[in-house]
């Protein structure tokens, strides 16, 4: 796979642009444009399409899961088994991103369920935007810190630095796996879907029995329980964590590897904005509240 990702990467970035035109053009056959804006070239980019299907097939489910993720890990294996084969070996550092890679892929497919509530799934339009994003964008953009050390390695880092680093990734990945499962499984409870399912890793403290919330008026209940009671986006902090491991297990010879840490901060404190304005104006004086009760974004006391 390392030995032909230019080859692979163009295929993707090409057949984005098939299925968001294959996609445009079935759903302008059928009349059933959503929330388009008459603009034929901003639909195409921004999408006309909510959940497009294939028989039983959630496409845009398919697309953001199945295929970027477990294409990014074997991105990784690919370039641990390039070094294997350069070196004889394969390094603390390279193993470091094979498991960082697969532990979000399998996340990401184990916790499937989780994901339909999420503003990608049942509100944004199947676009170009997100085919190219989730063909090529996430896999072959994620996997610097793979390529970086297959190209620059063996690094030799003390022993203490590699178990930090390594460290930093599971407690990360614990804080964000358990904290998307409890905000989705709490919102499942509440709707009388909450499915329990067996995929492994199941992680202690990922469902909270009797949570705390606020009920507003709107409707809805905001959490304030479990790592919600302390911060309000604990996953990302998480995610955070991990990202800045996948640049941390290269160390500091060159800003390619953070490129993911530095875009995905940016992404994260936009959201985070963006959501805030969003419940302000959903929630009104419950919003208010609930930011009095949980006041912090990302790190109690700080941020």
């Amino acid at each position: 796979i390392i030995d032909n990702l230019g080859p692979i990467m163009s295929v993707a970035m090409l057949w984005s642009f098939f299925l968001a035109g294959a996609l445009y053009a079935v759903t302008a056959y059928r009349g059933e444009k959503h929330r388009a804006s008459g603009n034929v070239i901003y639909d195409f980019f921004m999408g006309v399409c909510l959940n497009p299907r294939l028989g039983s097939l959630d496409m845009k489910l398919f697309t953001e899961l199945r295929i970027p993720w477990p294409v990014l890990f074997f991105i990784s294996l690919s370039c641990a088994f390039k070094q294997y084969d350069t070196l004889g070996y394969v390094t603390p550092e390279s193993a470091f991103m094979v498991l960082a890679h697969w532990l979000y892929s399998n996340a990401c497919n184990k916790g499937e369920e989780c994901v339909i509530t999420s503003w990608d799934i049942f509100y944004e339009l199947e676009s170009w935007y997100l085919l190219f994003w989730n063909l090529a964008g996430v896999p072959f953009s994620y996997c610097y810190s793979s390529i970086y050390l297959l190209q620059n390695g063996p690094m030799n880092f003390s022993l203490p630095w590699v178990v930090f680093c390594y460290t930093l990734l599971l407690v990360g990945y614990f804080f964000w796996d358990t904290g998307n499962s409890q905000r989705n499984r709490f919102r499942m409870f509440w709707n009388n879907t909450l499915i329990k399912r067996n995929a492994f890793p199941q992680l202690p403290y990922s469902f909270i029995k009797d949570a705390k919330y606020i009920q507003t008026r709107h409707g809805n209940k905001l959490l304030i329980d479990g790592w919600y009671g302390y911060v309000r986006k604990p996953h990302y902090t998480a995610d955070l964590m991990m990202s800045l491991s996948w640049g941390l297990i290269t160390g500091f010879g060159s800003f390619f590897p953070y490129f993911y840490l530095t875009f995905f901060l940016i992404v994260l404190v936009h959201r985070v904005g963006r959501d805030d304005a969003r419940c302000a104006r959903k929630y009104g004086a419950d919003w208010d509240e609930y930011m009095r009760v949980v006041p912090w974004k990302f790190v109690p006391y700080i941020y």
